[in-house]
């Protein structure tokens, strides 16, 4: 599985006229991934500033409040914390 660039997400941006595009991937059956035999990607654009942060607070929500990503900075709190 590769990532997906944000230059990906930039030219679907100017094709079809959008401010903000999120790009939700899955990999299923993947038994090289780490999750569920599988794994899942986001990459995020927005054409300003103003944009980029709203599509990346989408992103975000989606990657860890749908989907139920684990935050690296949240697991590594949780093991200080025990």
């Amino acid at each position: 599985m590769k990532s997906i660039p944000i230059s990906a997400a930039k030219h679907i941006a100017e094709e079809y006229g959008y401010d903000q595009v999120i790009v939700y991937a899955r990999k299923v059956g993947d038994p090289a991934s780490d999750w569920m035999g599988g794994g899942e990607h986001v990459t995020t654009y927005g054409v300003d500033r103003v944009n980029c942060d709203v599509a990346a607070k989408i992103g975000g929500f989606l990657k860890y409040k749908i989907m139920g990503w684990v935050r690296e900075d949240s697991a590594s709190q949780v093991a200080e914390a025990a």
